[in-house]
């Protein structure tokens, strides 16, 4: 059990971000990293503020885990938790303090690693209060235009996923959905804290649903793999990267045994936000076990006993819905093991409203998506939301064929047997490519 209580904290933010609420219960445990037990102080006391921040929280990684008592004493912090048994930490401050200028304080402190304060993140669609529409119906989702842009009947003839597990982070699904019934592994709900990844909310609130309808678009393109639903976001799309950062762990090793083989092998992330983060850096570096992964901060090895026994999952991140060359995060961290991924429309060109820039790897299918939503309906929605778990089911098909692949093989694998759009330098991915080696045809420009 972790040594420090974790409280809930919430906040409300004026403009785009509309609320958060953080995880429940204890922090992940420091004899492993499975979900502890919730300790039963539910939410706290709501706070305010309006730049994308948890107000008076803060996440460290400290060079050495035996500093931590005297730097909660110099700068009057209290821990609220530890990630497992990694010297990274979750503090508070006392009401009223400057977040911005404490984490830039203890940033320069020569004991601390990286500081940043604990930053909200949200789904592109809520951020611009995108929501779907009631329509469509079981073979309207089953046979619309990303069918043939992927070419999913002739990657099916070769793959359907099996033995592979998806983790989306999201809002959470409706279980019982026709489309994902019968699809889904064990989740967690760490804004609950509870065992139960449900949606949460009602119509109009900006995240309900926003889960549901990633998770069916993973069960399209990899019918056959399993979907762990990790709730990460409240009723309004918004969480923050503590959070985010617990999901992530627990995906690739759910039952908290780092040894064992149970995690998922590809994590999509249709969320986001505009500022970079160390922290969210670190912890995708860590689940895809990169290239570039240097355990250096003494915490037990955790991470390199779970990369040996699994190799790392691959990461794919919605770019956003900005229209512009905006980056967001974590999409914008550009690791060996991950994917940034971009919106294509049914003619064949980038989507309007999907960010791009050089930092963008690959397009998928993002515009005018029919999906699952709660009440065992269907609704269409635009946005690199939708794009994301498509990418993330291609990555799935091949991570099933090839099982002894690394998580930079699939990434450079997709990137490089898409499917050239028209008027942008990306590519539409093309899994029946990406599993076969053979092209299919060029798309038909506008």
């Amino acid at each position: 059990m972790s040594p420090f209580k974790l409280r809930l904290s919430c906040a409300a933010v004026t403009g785009a971000l509309l609320a958060a609420c953080g995880g429940g219960g204890d922090g992940a445990t420091t004899a492993g990293d499975g979900p502890a037990q919730n300790n039963g102080n539910g939410q706290g006391a709501a706070v305010t503020s309006a730049n994308g921040i948890v107000a008076g929280e803060v996440v460290v990684n400290l060079r050495d885990p035996a500093s931590l008592q005297a730097l909660l004493a110099e700068y009057g912090l209290s821990a609220i938790d530890q990630f497992g048994r990694r010297p990274i930490y979750r503090l508070s401050a006392a009401a009223g303090t400057d977040t911005e200028a404490l984490a830039a304080r203890l940033a320069a402190d020569a004991r601390v690693l990286y500081a940043e304060p604990n930053l909200l993140a949200e789904t592109p669609e809520g951020r611009r209060r995108q929501l779907w529409a009631i329509g469509g119906d079981a073979s309207t989702y089953a046979t619309q235009w990303n069918t043939g842009a992927l070419r999913l009947p002739e990657a099916h003839a070769i793959n359907t996923g099996s033995n592979v597990t998806v983790a989306v982070l999201d809002s959470g699904v409706e279980a019982s959905h026709p489309a994902l019934a019968g699809r889904l592994a064990a989740g967690f709900d760490f804004v609950d804290f509870d065992a139960a990844p449900n949606e949460e909310g009602r119509a109009g609130d900006a995240g309900y649903g926003h889960g549901t309808h990633v998770a069916s678009l993973v069960a399209q393109v990899a019918p056959a793999a399993r979907i762990m639903p990790i709730r990460v976001l409240d009723a309004q799309g918004v969480g923050n990267i503590w959070v985010l950062a617990e999901g992530l762990l627990h995906a690739v090793d759910p039952d908290g045994v780092p040894g064992t083989d149970d995690g998922a092998k590809v994590i999509n992330m249709s969320l986001g936000t505009t500022r970079p983060t160390r922290l969210l850096e670190d912890i995708i570096e860590r689940v895809s076990c990169g290239d570039d992964y240097d355990d250096d901060d003494d915490d037990g090895d955790d991470d390199v006993v779970r990369c040996a026994a699994q190799g790392g999952a691959v990461v794919v991140s919605a770019a956003g819905n900005a229209g512009d060359t905006t980056r967001q995060y974590p999409a914008a961290e550009q690791h060996s093991g991950a994917l940034a991924v971009a919106a294509s429309a049914e003619n064949g060109t980038l989507a309007s409203f999907s960010t791009r820039g050089d930092w963008v790897q690959v397009a998928a299918p993002g515009e005018l998506i029919y999906g699952a939503v709660p009440g065992g309906a269907y609704g269409v929605w635009n946005g690199t939301s939708m794009a994301a778990p498509m990418a993330a089911g291609a990555a799935a098909l091949l991570r099933s064929r090839y099982p002894g692949w690394k998580p930079s093989d699939v990434t450079s694998k997709l990137m490089g047997n898409g499917r050239q759009l028209c008027g942008s330098p990306l590519k539409q991915i093309d899994a029946a490519s990406a599993l076969d080696g053979n092209s299919g045809p060029s798309l038909v420009c506008p």
